[in-house]
């Protein structure tokens, strides 16, 4: 089985295409508009013209090599696809086709053979019931349901055992200027499961992040294996597994057939494996998208800079919760900031610059530069926000941002930039970015929060990871939920 070559076909052929099914109307589309260079065969047992293309009645019929076959027929229909496929020498499938182990005894039967036939033939089958999967690093989009635009290419890579959110998880990645490398729709898991998507992203270099959506866990022992995988190979697993409550649980198995288990002891798992879980489809790509754009965090002691003092004392409940130190700022530190900071505002930790950011544009920077220097910091969050309208002039606001971009790349320790609220991001505000190089922005206290929390308790348990690995013999690894390293936060 080959997870590579599925999701880098050089020729794909859509089998059940027509112009009654929305999906096949969205898969060739987002073929065509996302820059997938090879051919695309439409087959259809009628023949005809279908989506303003010649139809080929079978695979068999095609002219040149199939990489990649895109299943749409009936349920009944799909073994015979696969057949013939095989005898062709096609060995990668995305089948979307529902009706198999998530309706009941009669179709875990028909899903069970699928299952035999792939292994008996040496084939590699995404699904069924999944929507595909989209490629944005190579511009591979082979997905049943319409992409938002922009599509952003960047290094998160997304795996998903549903289909439906694929789109709100898109969607909502395009809103906050997240970039993906790859996104699967997994279905069933018949054959591909998410541990061997993962697998793939841990090696893949245009994957830095990787962002699970999990109804289950079917091999806890393999999934072990490549979560210590990731964390030895400094790619975070951020993951949102369902099913704390029983109803969650009995939707999820109505799902896909999935068997949910107990959440607490998947829960204390995934904190030895060094996975972070978070509550919110909101986290899980804002998590993602920081961890991304920082890396590993050199520390729990947080510097705080803000023209809010609403903000600060937010922020400062908010690092309690997540086990974050805001130390008093060393001597020297306050000293260089009680020379920057207005006569009525106070030097401490979390610092407000007060609102007079809004007659000196640069007062936020000037006491930036001061925070990043304090010895006892290990990272500054900067709250600020990117523009979200394009002035008449946008030329000092792209060197406002363009300056604020080189202090933050030159910093001795990692900044951190928080908007106020959850916002999306703007297309003048994303071309700001583009042009300046201003970072990542998390969006919201809220979830920067949950998000910085994450990073740093990620961060730790690397590092013990790293140092349980020296310990070890040569090439050895975490590989079971026993023996894989302590996440779990002081206290």
């Amino acid at each position: 089985m080959s997870v590579e070559a599925l999701f880098n076909p050089g020729s794909i052929a859509l089998v059940g295409a027509t112009d009654k099914s929305g999906w096949s109307i969205s898969t060739l589309v987002n073929l065509r508009t996302y820059g997938f260079a090879g051919p695309v065969y439409l087959v259809n047992p009628r023949g005809g013209t279908v989506h303003g293309s010649p139809a080929h009645r079978s695979l068999a019929a095609v002219p040149g090599p199939v990489d990649l076959a895109y299943v749409m027929v009936p349920t009944s229909a799909v073994l015979g696809v696969l057949r013939e496929g095989a005898k062709l020498g096609i060995r990668s499938y995305v089948i979307l086709t529902a009706g198999f182990g998530e309706a009941g005894p009669e179709g875990v039967q028909q899903e069970s053979e699928i299952s035999a036939f792939a292994e008996e033939n040496d084939l590699t089958i995404l699904g069924p019931n999944g929507n595909g999967y989209i490629n944005a690093a190579a511009g591979i989009t082979p997905y049943g349901l319409p992409i938002p635009q922009p599509l952003l290419r960047g290094s998160v890579g997304v795996v998903l055992q549903s289909g439906a959110l694929a789109s709100s998880v898109l969607g909502f990645a395009q809103a906050r200027n997240v970039g993906i490398s790859l996104l699967t729709s997994m279905g069933n898991e018949a054959v591909v499961t998410v541990t061997d998507v993962v697998d793939h992203l841990v090696d893949d270099p245009a994957t830095k992040v990787i962002a699970l959506f999990l109804e289950t866990i079917r091999d806890p022992a393999e999934f072990a294996r490549v979560a210590g995988r990731a964390l030895l190979a400094g790619k975070p697993i951020v993951a949102l597994k369902i099913g704390r409550s029983r109803l969650a649980a009995h939707t999820a198995q109505a799902h896909t057939g999935a068997v949910v288990g107990d959440d607490d002891v998947i829960d204390a798992t995934l904190r030895r494996l060094g996975v972070i879980r978070v509550r919110s489809l909101e986290d899980l790509i804002i998590t993602a998208g920081l961890l991304a754009s920082v890396g590993p965090l050199p520390g729990r002691r947080v510097g705080v800079v803000t023209p809010s003092g609403g903000a600060s004392e937010i922020i400062a409940d908010r690092a309690e919760d997540e086990g974050l130190e805001l130390p008093p700022f060393a001597p020297s530190t306050v000293a260089r900031l009680a020379e920057i900071v207005p006569s009525f505002g106070t030097v401490q930790n979390p610092l407000d610059v007060t609102g007079y950011v809004l007659i000196d544009r640069t007062l936020l920077g000037r006491a930036l530069a001061a925070v990043t220097a304090d010895p006892g910091i290990d990272l500054v969050m900067l709250l600020s926000e990117l523009p979200r309208a394009a002035p008449p002039d946008p030329a000092p606001v792209v060197a406002l941002y363009a300056a604020s971009a080189r202090r933050i790349a030159e910093s001795p320790v990692p900044v951190v930039v928080v908007s106020n609220v959850l916002t999306d991001v703007t297309e003048f505000g994303r071309a700001v970015q583009e042009e300046t190089g201003f970072p990542y922005v998390v969006g919201g206290i809220e979830h920067g929060m949950s998000a910085i929390g994450a990073a740093v308790r990620w961060s730790e348990a690397r590092t013990r990871a790293l140092a349980d690995l020296e310990t070890r013999a040569p090439g050895s690894s975490p590989t079971t939920p026993e023996d894989a390293p302590s996440a779990d936060p002081p206290g």
